[in-house]
């Protein structure tokens, strides 16, 4: 299912009018942070929220009347609000920003980033006037700047029905999902979850196209998922040498111990080592593939957090590690 975002860009390729509505203030505590997003297409169609229901109803009919309208204006809901018969449950006030017609040249910038995993902003100067989309989300007395962070990826590298498992549970999450694996036969079943397949052809080489064309950057998640874990040590060198918010590798600490050695030998320094988290996952001494798979991703989700929201993982309590499958 597409984000606001992405219903917005695609509605914008098929000439379709689409309204976007913007949680720009938050006065008390809210189900969502500030930037969350909701688009609201002529035909119908809606993607995002900003409740459990009890609001989501009216920002819907007051995107319809912006987008019929073609204008922009920001509306109060909740504590102070004008809608009196909306009583938020929280008892916070939120200011949602509708904008019943988003430039065709900010669309195409919001596409541009979006496509290429960069940062942006949406900066408003005025409520009645629709947003920029600006590189540089840097705080503006004269304006509302709400930054935009890229989606968590994941890269994952292993075999077998762990990696199976992994990616199914990625994809049920709607994240962008990319698998090497030396196993050519989960070439259909990946990529019927619309999960891109690159096969290893030997244990101590990956190809380099695949990197070329899936750097991992400072969003992504890069995890190996081996019992043979002569594969991953490619991977994770790799990995270890760029800003992706998470190395992780399945293992037991015995295993962790003997890969540790290993990369070492073959040169990553001790500061890269210290990022390589393993055992993996958030739930003790995973068993099941399923229930490793909703630990790691767990964790993942986590570092993506904290990566994209740093003000939060400095007020809120970190889960650790527990020990995953010995292997």
């Amino acid at each position: 299912m597409p984000d606001a975002l992405e219903l917005l860009i695609a509605s914008a390729r098929r000439n379709e009018a689409c309204a976007l509505v913007t949680l720009v203030g938050l006065h008390g505590a809210a189900p969502r942070r500030i930037g969350a997003q909701m688009a609201v297409t002529a035909d119908g169609d809606v993607a995002g929220s900003f409740s459990g229901g009890c609001l989501d109803w009216s920002v819907i009919e007051e995107a319809r009347r912006a987008l019929d309208e073609g204008v922009s204006r920001r509306v109060r809901y909740g504590e102070d609000s004008p809608y009196v018969d909306i009583v938020l449950p929280c008892g916070s006030g939120l200011d949602l920003q509708f904008d019943g017609a988003v430039p065709a040249a900010t669309v195409d910038a919001i596409a541009q980033a979006m496509a290429r995993r960069r940062p942006f902003a949406l900066r408003w100067r005025d409520p009645a006037s629709p947003p920029a989309c600006v590189s540089d989300g840097m705080p503006d007395a004269d304006a509302v700047v709400v930054q935009r962070m890229p989606a968590l990826r994941l890269m994952l590298a292993g075999a077998g029905d762990t990696l199976l498992a992994m990616c199914r549970m990625a994809r049920a999450a709607d994240i962008e999902t990319i698998a090497f694996s030396p196993e050519r036969d989960l070439q259909a079943p990946l990529g019927a979850l619309g999960v891109d397949l690159h096969v290893l052809q030997a244990r101590h080489a990956l190809p380099p196209p695949a990197f070329e064309a899936h750097a991992f950057d400072a969003w992504t998640a890069a995890i190996t998922l081996f019992h043979d874990h002569d594969w991953e040590l490619p991977f994770l060198q790799r990995a270890l040498a760029s800003d992706a918010c998470l190395v992780g590798a399945m293992g037991s600490p015995r295993t962790q111990a003997l890969r540790l050695e290993r990369l070492q030998a073959l040169g990553v320094d001790a500061a890269s080592l210290a990022r390589l988290r393993s055992p993996l996952g958030l739930l003790p001494r995973a068993r099941d593939p399923h229930e490793l798979a909703v630990s790691i991703l767990a964790e993942a989700m986590q570092a993506h957090r904290e990566r994209c929201h740093p003000a939060e993982a400095r007020t809120e309590p970190r889960a650790t590690s527990a020990a995953s499958i010995d292997a």
